[in-house]
């Protein structure tokens, strides 16, 4: 198992002990609907378009913090809350943090 960074190691032991052979789709799963998600945000982000930024963001969010990617996670809400308050001001340089988040904790991810 992997020394981890970016993601709680023991939220991914219980995960990995609790689903077994389905931990790599998790895995998977997780990265092909963040990468789906960071599409669409980036798209709304350059608009900008409020509402999906605060829609794609909250459950990039909620997904992050279930496989223990806390940092990420954290990131997300600070992206979800500019959606929500509307706010373009600083939404590309978060949108930005949270793409590299993202990168960093796939790497990681692909490595258990």
């Amino acid at each position: 198992m992997a020394a981890s960074t970016r993601i709680d190691a023991s939220m991914m032991a219980q995960l990995q002990e609790l689903l077994g052979e389905r931990f790599g789709e998790l895995v998977e799963r997780f990265i092909q609907d963040g990468e789906r998600r960071i599409s669409l945000l980036r798209s709304a982000v350059v608009q900008p378009d409020f509402d999906v930024v605060h829609a794609e963001a909250h459950g990039l969010k909620g997904s992050s913090r279930n496989i223990g990617a806390n940092d990420l996670g954290m990131l997300c809400g600070d992206l979800e809350q500019l959606g929500k308050e509307r706010s373009a001001v600083t939404m590309s340089t978060v949108f930005a943090a949270v793409e590299q988040e993202f990168a960093a904790v796939c790497a990681e991810l692909r490595t258990y």
